[in-house]
Parts: structure tokens; sequence; C-alpha cells
């Protein structure tokens, strides 16, 4: 961090400029958190946005009181939509804007609101395992993005800066990019048969093998 000379200060910044790309790619599962917070009989709701909020996960956003899901992110054509309507929505719908969540119809003071949503803070500057910063602080400062794969990002980006060929070096980073988030905290399996009629085969077959599960 304290080095003055060119290469070394290019190659911090092209560090940083990796770790900060690579966190928006997708939804890592070192950067996915949970944020809860309790609502005010109001449209925009109070400490509903984190100061290390990235982007929301579609279709996590419950009204944990109520047990019901709030459809959104509305776009702004949606929102404009429904505020011009005379009376409010019916369903829970939300949007957020100006780095605010909005909430229609009002709810009631004192519902419990969760959602996910994946953080911009990649970098650990502790050493607790948890990210803290959008950039190095220091050099002992370490990555909770997998660190292999910020330097094979920071070997084409620092050829591409020096105008020499970067295809193979982009391509080995865009393909071990690619394996590492498919990987990343598990998938779910997929059956064309439909969870229910999945579940119900299962069950069906613990029976039958008596596994009680």
């Amino acid at each position: 961090m304290s080095a003055t000379d060119q290469t070394t200060r290019s190659l911090l910044a092209l560090s940083i400029q990796e770790g900060k790309e690579l966190a928006r790619y997708g939804n890592w599962q070192a950067l996915t958190k949970e944020k809860t917070f309790t609502t005010v009989a109001a449209e925009t709701q109070t400490d509903a946005i984190p100061t290390d909020f990235g982007f929301i996960l579609d279709d996590t956003v419950f009204n944990r009181t109520t047990v019901r899901k709030l459809e959104g992110p509305l776009s702004a054509q949606q929102w404009q939509d429904l505020k011009a309507l005379p009376s409010q929505p019916v369903f829970p719908q939300f949007r957020i804007r100006g780095n605010s969540f909005l909430y229609l119809p009002t709810p009631s003071a004192g519902d419990t609101i969760a959602y996910e949503y994946v953080s911009k803070y990649w970098v650990d500057t502790d050493a607790d395992g948890i990210g803290n910063a959008v950039t190095w602080a220091a050099d002992a400062n370490t990555s909770v993005l997998d660190e292999e794969l910020i330097t094979l990002g920071v070997i084409w980006r620092f050829k591409k800066a020096r105008g020499l060929d970067y295809s193979e070096e982009f391509r080995t980073y865009d393909i071990e990019r690619r394996k590492a988030l498919t990987r990343d905290g598990g998938k779910p399996k997929l059956n064309a048969a439909g969870p229910g009629i999945v579940g119900s085969g299962q069950q069906a077959l613990r029976s039958a093998a008596g596994v009680i599960w």
C-alpha cells in the first residue's frame, strides 16, 4: 500500500477495479446477507437499506408479521401507475429509489420485513472473514471473494493496460469466473415434474424404504 513505483501502484489500482467488478458479477454467497427492519406507518421506510447494499435478490422480500410476500422491486413506470390510482393497492408492493425503501400500501408500524441482498463490501480489513470495505486499506487486508480469481483478473487487466495481447488470459479468467459462480454455495436440484410431485415421490420412496425424515 505504501509503494511508490508505478508498476506496483498500477497493480493495486487494477486489483481494486477487479474486486469491485467481481463483487457485482453475481450473487456470491460470501457477499449475500439478510436485512431485517421494522416498519413505520409511512410510505418511506427507515433503516431499510444497509450501508453496504449492492443489490437486492429478487423474490426474497417478505413481511414476516403478516406472512406475505412483497411484490417488487417495481419499475419507475409501475410505481407511478400505482401512485396515480385513487386508492392504494391491495397487495403489498415495494420500490427502491434514492436509497430509500418505498412501501405500498402504507403498512402498520411494527411489522418485521426481511430480505436478502448482495453486499458491495468485498474487502476484509479486520480479519474476521466478513467483508467491511470496498477497497484495500492495508497490506494485511484480504478479500472474501476468491483471491486466485482476483489474481487472474489482475493479470489480463495489466496486460491490457500495457497494450499487450490479453485474449488468452481473459479467456482463462472468464472460464474460471463462470465455474466459480456456478459452484458457489451449491445449487438446488431442478426437476421438470415440479417440486410438489418430486416431494410426493420422494416421500413415497422414503416410506417404502422405511426411512423417516
